[in-house]
C-alpha cells in the first residue's frame, strides 16, 4: 500500500485479537506495521504484509508504540521492549482481571499509570479503543452515522495530538480526556462497556460523548 504524507511507523508489542486488528486497520491507512510477541506476531505480519520482531525490535521501529497486553505483562513486556526515550506510548491496556470479571484497580491507580511507571522516559497516552471485532470488520459506524468515543488520558499535549490522528483512521472519535490520572474513570467506563457487551447475548455496543 502506498504510504502518505502523515504515514508512520508503528510497533506493536501484543499481537492478540486488538492488536492484530489495530495493526491490519492501520496499515490499510497507510502506516507501517511490525508487530512483536512470539509466533502470534509472525502469523498477524503474514497475514498483513507487515513485519515481525521482538519487543525491543517494535519500540526501536516505531514512532508511536500500541501496547495491547494484559494488564498482568505490562512490567514484562516494558522491560523487554525498552522503548527509546521520548518515544509515544499508546497503551490499550485496560486493568481487567485474568477472567475479565472486574478491574485489578481503579479510582486511585489505573494501567496506564503503572505503563508510565514502567516507561519512565515514554510520552503515554491511554486510549482504550473500540472492539477488536468491529475494527477488524470496519463496523465502527452505530445508528445514525456515530462513530464511538475513544477517550485519551496523557500529559504530553503532542503525544496526545498523534493518537488521536490514529483514532481518527481507525474511524473513531477522538475525545481529550485530560492527564494521564484520568485513566483511573475511564478504565472503570470501559469495564462498563465489556459488562453490557457481554451479559447473557453480546451486543455490539460502542460510548459516544455528545456535547453541545
Amino acid at each position: 500500500m502506498p504510504r502518505t504524507m502523515a504515514a508512520m511507523d508503528i510497533g506493536i508489542i501484543g499481537a492478540g485479537s486488538l492488536g492484530t486488528a489495530l495493526g491490519g486497520r492501520l496499515r490499510q491507512a497507510g502506516h507501517a506495521i511490525m508487530y512483536a510477541r512470539g509466533e502470534s506476531a509472525h502469523l498477524a505480519a503474514e497475514g498483513q504484509e507487515a513485519s515481525a520482531g521482538s519487543n525491543a525490535d517494535a519500540a526501536a521501529f516505531g514512532e508511536v508504540t500500541i501496547l495491547a497486553v494484559p494488564f498482568g505483562a505490562i512490567g514484562c513486556a516494558l522491560a523487554e521492549a525498552q522503548p527509546p526515550e521520548g518515544r509515544i506510548i499508546w497503551t490499550c491496556v485496560n486493568a481487567l482481571k485474568p477472567d475479565y470479571s472486574g478491574l485489578a484497580v481503579g479510582f486511585d491507580h489505573s494501567a496506564a499509570e503503572e505503563v508510565a511507571r514502567h516507561a519512565p522516559g515514554a510520552r503515554v497516552v491511554a486510549a482504550v479503543p473500540p472492539f477488536a471485532d468491529a475494527i477488524a470488520a470496519q463496523r465502527l459506524s452505530y445508528d445514525g452515522d456515530f462513530a464511538p468515543s475513544v477517550f485519551m488520558c496523557g500529559d504530553d499535549p503532542g503525544a496526545k495530538a498523534v493518537v488521536a490522528r490514529l483514532i481518527g483512521d481507525l474511524g473513531a472519535h477522538p475525545v481529550d480526556a485530560g492527564p494521564l490520572a484520568v485513566a483511573r474513570l475511564v478504565e472503570p467506563a470501559m469495564m462498563l462497556l465489556v459488562t453490557i457487551a457481554y451479559a447473557g447475548v453480546p451486543r455490539d455496543v460502542g460510548l459516544r460523548l455528545l456535547e453541545r
